[in-house]
């Protein structure tokens, strides 16, 4: 087994640093290198094709939705599955017990699960863009949702190592029934990427991606926004949460529980609670997205994409990075920005190239204010709630 490494310049004055299999600074995951339809190649070739589909009761039910085309939007209370290893679900897969006996010993050597998983972006009709893909891959009509199974021990969260040559099965919800998508073998990095997959109906809906080894899961959100759609945009280390070393002593301790800014998930419920959808955008690699997408569930921040880095941008690379999904935002999708929340240069920086104007970006801690941004005072969100957000009016 390989292990795959992240390059940490930490705040608590630590340095760990990758090895030559590091996912590259570009925010791509080497998951497809030539694009979605990679996934398509011997290491990730699919075990099984068509779809299976089972109601609560795994029978039949006939559901309306097709397959093909864009789903239509249907609201209705999302089914969001239990992903902890032994988790009982409303379907049954294929298999269920690990088929590769090193994948085995990992999982039962390394109880920490580091398996992330793409979201989806864009307009109902396209053009669309997964988290996972490059900075300078332009949003286009193709479909991917990619992700990667790992483990590693419980006192670590900055290197992985990979379940290889296990099925992966995609189970979709749409109102009515869970349908297998796809299926598929992770490969020796224990990557998987399914491509052309039916969108989810419901952006607060996922589709999930089933370890059936063990019938752990990861959730796989797709965010359609129509263009003129209006959003809050906000970072999360030191905006979010208290600040930068939170998020260090996380990796280190599986157990520790990042401490919020000030009114930081009032902040975020206000907003949802007015119709605006919330995106997260973090300068944290893949590899953390199992904690971030736990700590923001946890603390009970609206659910939105999540959209996060190749391996951890700081300085230069953070700004690039950040930048360039602004623009895919505000230019390629035409969503609105009424806030954009950050604490940094960087933010700061990718925010004004992005084309998101001054007087909505808000920064938070030392540099609040600072370039002509709107400051948020005492690193807490309480006076900028009853000023700013809760006379804002509703989204339409």
């Amino acid at each position: 087994m390989r292990l795959k490494h992240v390059c940490l310049a930490l705040p608590l004055g630590l340095l760990a640093c990758p090895s030559d299999d590091a996912p590259p600074a570009d925010g791509s995951t080497g998951a497809a290198t030539t694009g979605p339809t990679s996934t398509t190649d011997a290491s990730t070739s699919a075990v099984g094709t068509g779809s299976t589909t089972a109601d609560a009761s795994s029978s039949s039910s006939g559901a309306a939705d097709s397959s093909s085309g864009e789903p239509e939007p249907i609201d209705y209370e999302p089914v969001l599955l239990d992903c902890a290893p032994g988790s009982d679900h409303p379907f049954e897969t294929q298999t269920n017990g690990f088929m590769n006996a090193a994948a085995e010993q990992v999982a039962a050597e390394n109880p920490r699960i580091k398996d992330f998983s793409s979201d989806l972006l864009g307009n109902p009709d396209g053009p669309y863009a997964y988290t996972t893909q490059g900075n300078s891959d332009a949003a286009s009509q193709a479909v991917a949702y990619e992700g990667e199974k790992a483990r590693t021990v419980a006192d670590t969260g900055l290197d992985s190592t990979p379940l290889d040559g296990e099925a992966v099965s995609l189970w979709r919800y749409d109102g009515e029934a869970w349908t297998e998508q796809d299926r598929q073998m992770t490969s020796v990095d224990g990557v998987y990427g399914f491509s052309d997959a039916p969108l989810s109906n419901n952006n607060r809906q996922p589709l999930y991606a089933v370890l059936e080894a063990d019938q752990s899961c990861a959730p796989h959100y797709t965010w359609l926004l129509d263009p003129g759609a209006p959003f809050v945009l906000t970072d999360i280390d030191a905006t979010l949460t208290l600040s930068d070393e939170e998020f260090s002593m996380q990796l280190f301790d599986v157990e520790y529980d990042p401490l919020r800014k000030g009114a930081a998930v009032e902040l975020m419920q206000t907003w949802a609670s007015k119709g605006y959808t919330i995106v997260y955008m973090t300068a944290r690699p893949h590899l953390a997205r199992p904690e971030t997408r736990a700590w923001l569930e946890r603390h009970e921040f609206p659910a939105g994409p999540l959209i996060s880095a190749g391996s951890l941008a700081v300085g230069g690379a953070a700004e690039e990075y950040k930048s360039a999904w602004g623009s895919r935002m505000l230019s390629d999708f035409g969503w609105e920005p009424v806030a954009a929340y950050g604490n940094a240069e960087t933010d700061i920086g990718a925010y004004e190239a992005a084309g998101i104007p001054k007087d909505i970006t808000f920064i938070i801690g030392e540099l609040a204010g600072t370039e002509g941004t709107v400051p948020i005072e005492d690193d807490d969100y309480s006076a900028h709630i009853a000023a700013f957000v809760d006379p804002y009016p509703d989204a339409e």
